[in-house]
């Protein structure tokens, strides 16, 4: 679902501060995310990122 070098953000209800994380690799059972807010490398199961994370939509400005 995700793909390699792809920004994802942490699913929340509240309107508060979320968690970003970039995915690093991924093989068929876990994904390897650098955590921003942790600051470190983590290996997380496939089911657990694609359940808790979704792609952080990003919209670039460029001045015309």
């Amino acid at each position: 679902m995700f793909e390699v070098g792809e920004l994802i953000k942490r699913k929340a209800i509240s309107h508060r501060a979320r968690a970003y994380c970039i995915v690093v690799d991924k093989d068929e059972n876990n994904y390897t995310v650098y955590n921003n807010s942790l600051k470190c490398i983590q290996l997380v199961a496939v089911p657990v990122i694609e359940g808790l994370y979704s792609k952080e939509q990003t919209v670039l400005s460029g001045g015309v």
